[in-house]
């Protein structure tokens, strides 16, 4: 089986030198997916500090098979409100 390493950049690097061994890449996206779910939960992440949360999944090569990448944005205060539908 071939292994797979997820390697997480938020404003820190976790480069993963262990990996995990898989069947295949479609497993290595379902675990990608999983892993991040996990990891964003964590109260101490630094995406909510601005930061880009990115997961690059590579094989045993070190070839970047794909990416994900995270960011949370907080919406300016509006510059005008609409009040039954006139703009106020």
């Amino acid at each position: 089986m071939p292994r797979y390493f997820f390697h997480v950049l938020d404003g820190r690097a976790a480069i993963d030198v262990n990996g995990l061994f898989l069947a295949n890449e479609n497993q290595a996206r379902v675990e990608a997916l999983r892993g991040a779910g996990e990891m964003l939960a964590d109260d101490d992440m630094n995406v909510w500090l601005g930061n880009e949360w990115m997961m690059a999944v590579t094989d045993a090569t070190g070839s970047i098979l794909f990416k994900l990448r995270f960011a949370v944005e907080f919406p300016r205060p509006p510059t005008a409100t609409v009040s039954q539908g006139h703009l106020a």
